[in-house]
């Protein structure tokens, strides 16, 4: 987990901050640069959109939710190209909800600006549709239930399209899925990014991460006719000779690479699955019935059973969460979902077996042998604690370099209780 100040929660802030820059430099020059109005007009809407994806990364993932306490402290905001007296200062930290209002703003200032007619020639650029996904999602962790209905009902009226079960089993590897708002594709020649298939792709000989697994329990949450079920399954480790591997574990066949040889896949930021349910968590706390269809749809076009309309707002809400969990599974979300939900991890051991597992070899034979299986090891945080609501073992941190070098950092918001205790 991010607590411990690691290279990844290092790199997450740098990177968010060198962007956010970037972004900053663009709109500081945009106005008089050559070209079209509408250009101009166009480059603009994309630097806010994308500086409002990074202050939306910051607010998710730097602070507890907005409604534990929407003063607690976040990271600093920069809307100007950094000068050396800036850099040499630094900026205060603001508050959790100031850091999602920046973000809406900038987004929604973003959707003015950048032309309903723009048609982009490469999926990673942001078009309208892309700043009516990022803005649903941002309004959604604000609790801003109208403006994410709103946005997401918006955005399912130009594109409702969800992939067909060929398309969702073919590897979440391309940015030509139709279902894909957002996505960047990876070449040889730009394909760093596309190393994270390393820890998605658990059954391919060329993948190198095979501890990343499911938890076996999870399999038992899809309904028999759901096929997002069968795409998880115990199997060894891929190339491992199958008769004497001692252990096996819940594989995902999500993921795969697209390009084998050169280990590449795609990396998608937005599907609209993910709009589907925010669309339904939105109506779900303004007690539209409508939240029940949306759900609905998306569950249909996955093979599972719909529910009915009798459901409580708690236990639809939960539906909803558990749904999530389902569909966007290894993509990014759940992490951020137990933040902004206040709710906790939760983890049984697995019994370890033997069970028959069953495998087809090369010459098309089918083989049952005794295998142990394996779960989770770590059933409580590294403290040794339980596992518990709005913990900072589920946060990012403010990196250590920043609490040395900005002195004006913790001057408007005190940092957080948990990390003085």
């Amino acid at each position: 987990m991010p607590y411990g100040k690691g290279g990844t929660n290092t790199l997450s802030w740098l990177l968010a901050y060198r962007v956010i820059n970037d972004c900053n430099g663009v709109l500081d020059n945009i106005d008089a640069a050559e070209g079209t109005q509408i250009d101009r007009n166009r480059i603009k809407g994309q630097a806010l959109a994308l500086r409002g994806f990074l202050y939306l990364h910051l607010a998710s993932c730097y602070s507890f939710a907005i409604d534990k306490d929407p003063e607690a402290v976040c990271a600093p905001i920069y809307t100007q190209s950094t000068d050396e007296t800036i850099a040499a200062e630094g900026k205060p930290a603001s508050s959790v909800s100031e850091v999602y209002a920046q973000s809406i703003n900038d987004l929604e200032e973003a959707l003015e600006l950048i032309p309903e007619t723009y048609v982009r020639d490469a999926k990673h650029k942001i078009d309208n549709e892309v700043v009516l996904g990022i803005l649903s999602r941002a309004c959604l962790y604000a609790r801003q239930w109208e403006k994410a209905k709103t946005y997401s009902d918006k955005l399912l009226a130009k594109n409702n399209y969800l992939m067909t079960e060929s398309e969702y089993k073919a590897g979440f590897n391309s940015v030509d899925n139709k279902e894909w708002i957002w996505g960047h594709a990876q070449t040889n020649d730009q394909s760093n990014a596309s190393y994270q298939f390393h820890y998605l792709d658990t059954t391919t000989k060329g993948s190198y991460y095979y501890s990343f697994n499911a938890d076996p329990y999870f399999r038992d949450l899809f309904e028999d006719g759901d096929y997002r079920k069968d795409m998880l399954f115990w199997a060894t480790d891929p190339g491992a000779d199958v008769e004497s591997a001692a252990y096996v574990w819940m594989r995902n066949s999500k993921f795969r690479f697209r390009d084998i040889e050169n280990q590449l896949g795609d990396i998608v930021l937005m599907r609209v699955a993910e709009i589907y349910l925010i669309n339904a968590e939105a109506k779900a706390h303004l007690n539209d019935p409508d939240a029940i269809n949306k759900l609905n749809d998306l569950k249909t076009a996955r093979g599972a059973k719909t529910i009915n309309t009798n459901l409580s707002q708690q236990d639809l809400l939960e539906t909803i969460w558990l749904e999530r969990r389902k569909e966007l599974w290894g993509e990014g979300f759940s992490l951020i979902d137990i933040i902004r939900n206040q709710q906790a991890v939760v983890r049984k051991a697995y019994p370890e077996g033997p069970i028959d597992y069953i495998y087809t070899d090369e010459n098309g034979q089918t083989h049952t042998l005794k295998k142990k299986t394996q779960g989770h090891r770590f059933f409580n945080f590294p403290d040794k604690s339980a596992f518990c609501p709005n913990s900072k073992y589920y946060l990012y941190r403010i990196t250590d370099a920043e609490e040395l070098a900005n002195k004006n950092l913790y001057k408007d918001h005190p940092k957080l209780s948990i990390y003085t205790e």
